[in-house]
């Protein structure tokens, strides 16, 4: 067929899907996952990675590698919203965006032919898998990065059915924005531009400018990194590294400090450790999703591998990479997070295509389809209301106060003109107290990272510069570093304790709050 007569390889839409159905399923799931997530969402501030990025865009600063400007400009934006705290709007902006990416995948599922009930029913049920529900709950960029995924991957199922230059620039646009808020979207890209250049190689070879065209606009959306330097050179309170020279730059948005934790991603070992870390992924499925999710993903892989080749094959990569980079990087489970939401759409397939069996062994071919129809999508919501029964507890976040609990009890015990020294966990809510509620001016909060940006070499030189000028206090992870603090002169008694990190991934564990008084200035 000549690229000039290209038809359409026919749909659901083609078939008679109407405009209702086409808008109707997806806007169902994102107000149906926003009211889930609104009920479980925590309700002001939090620890660790979560803490900082409540607030951070609130006053431009430069958060931790790998800077982040598209989500620090995104999440600014959004608190604007007249609604609660900051905190509770940076919160609520990782709702929004996690209800976002399932609405994509419903979206993408109704242009694989799934059917809409079904497709609505696994979408919802990837909402309620315990890793994305968790993300979807407390500030987080890794919400902005799964809605991101999801956008791309539909933009490049419109681009398949349609050929418009317009879903190829818009599909360019997210992966440059994408590209500014997470790295890891380079792990996804590949497979999604050979999807795109193999659906569109007829186009594409009569409009070759549209691929100059479209690497312009990848381009343009990740010059949003130029927000770094140009936001540090304005000296927030909060400037990781402060990038304004070309080697702090490339230092932040490399993550080269966390080389030595992901180098295991590009070495002859790296495969190995992905293979013995199968039977804990398993373990993981069944603890944060259910039983009969991974059969459903395989299932929904044969089918989409069957339908749509092509795709099917940069959805089945993209999802495998998300695995390996998940064990060769710490475990950490958020970095599951596409894989899951791939998972859901993959499930979504497997239930269509288990409807479509059900419908040709049957007797008498209209009364099948209808059995298999309703099967399916009994099966769909089925479990879409068994994972949010069973996540439902693990994700509630609701009742968790233990960030402003803690903030109270450590500004109750510091005197006027303190320091404090902490660590990256329970410094970022002090720095909200700070920062965005502005508690406690006198007060100094001496984080691991200021130590280390403003070349002081060890905790105990920055306590030595202080000298015996003012009140000093610590909060200490480790006992070796009590010791070591102890060894250089410093008297440490212990005046209470601290409940640190009660949030999902970053557990709860208690620290005592020691007065640090050297040596010099008590026998003066």
């Amino acid at each position: 067929m000549s690229s000039h007569t290209w038809i359409p390889t026919p749909t659901r839409q083609a078939r008679g899907q109407s405009a209702a159905v086409r808008y109707g399923a997806p806007a169902f799931v994102f107000l149906a996952a926003l009211v889930l997530y609104w009920r479980t969402l925590l309700p002001g501030q939090a620890f660790d990675d979560w803490g900082e990025m409540q607030v951070v865009p609130h006053i431009f600063g430069i958060p931790h590698p790998t800077g982040y400007p598209t989500y620090i400009l995104l999440a600014w934006l959004f608190e604007l919203l007249p609604l609660g705290s900051v905190a509770f709007r940076a919160n609520l902006f990782a709702a929004v965006c996690v209800a976002v990416a399932l609405a994509a995948i419903t979206r993408s599922q109704l242009r694989l032919n799934v059917r809409p009930v079904i497709a609505i029913g696994a979408s919802l049920a990837t909402g309620a898998i315990g890793t994305i529900w968790l993300a979807a709950v407390v500030a987080e960029v890794n919400a902005l990065h799964l809605a991101f995924i999801a956008l791309i991957l539909d933009r490049s199922l419109a681009w398949a059915e349609t050929r418009r230059f317009r879903d190829l620039g818009i599909g360019a646009v997210l992966i440059g924005l994408s590209m500014g808020n997470h790295v890891l979207t380079a792990f996804v890209v590949p497979f999604v531009a050979l999807f795109v250049l193999w659906a569109g190689r007829d186009e594409l070879s009569m409009h070759p400018r549209w691929i100059l065209a479209g690497a312009a606009w990848v381009i343009a959306g990740v010059s949003v990194y130029a927000y770094l330097p140009i936001a540090a050179s304005l000296k927030p309170a909060l400037p990781y590294n402060s990038p304004t020279t070309p080697e702090a730059f490339i230092f932040l948005v490399t993550g080269r400090q966390f080389a030595g934790q992901y180098g295991g991603l590009f070495t002859p070992e790296g495969p190995a450790k992905w293979l013995a870390s199968l039977p804990d992924l398993l373990g993981l499925a069944l603890t944060r999703a259910t039983a009969i999710l991974p059969p459903l993903t395989a299932i929904g892989a044969v089918v989409l591998l069957l339908r749509r080749p092509a795709f099917g094959l940069a959805v089945l990569a993209t999802l495998l990479l998300g695995t390996y980079i998940w064990a060769n990087y710490l475990r950490l489970e958020h970095y599951l997070l596409v894989a899951w939401l791939l998972a859901g759409l993959l499930a979504g397939v497997g239930l269509d295509g288990l409807a479509n069996a059900v419908g040709i062994m049957g007797r008498g071919r209209a009364r099948a389809e209808r059995m298999g129809s309703l099967a399916g999508a009994a099966a769909a919501v089925a479990m879409a209301g068994v994972l949010m029964v069973a996540n439902f507890g693990a994700s509630d976040q609701s009742q968790d106060h233990s960030a402003q609990v803690y903030v109270d009890k450590v500004f109750a015990v510091l005197p006027q003109d303190a320091v404090i020294l902490s660590f990256w966990g329970p410094t970022s809510p002090l720095w909200y107290a700070q920062q965005v509620d502005h508690r406690r001016p006198d007060v100094t909060v001496v984080d691991d990272t200021n130590i280390a940006y403003e070349g002081w070499g060890t905790r105990e030189a920055r306590v030595a510069a202080f000298g015996c000028t003012r009140p000093m206090y610590a909060i200490l992870a480790l006992q070796q570093a009590v010791t070591s603090m102890r060894g250089a002169g410093n008297r440490l008694t212990q005046v209470d304790t601290v409940v640190v990190g009660a949030l999902g991934w970053s557990g709860r564990y208690t620290l005592p709050l020691w007065k640090i008084e050297p040596l010099a200035c008590t026998t003066g």
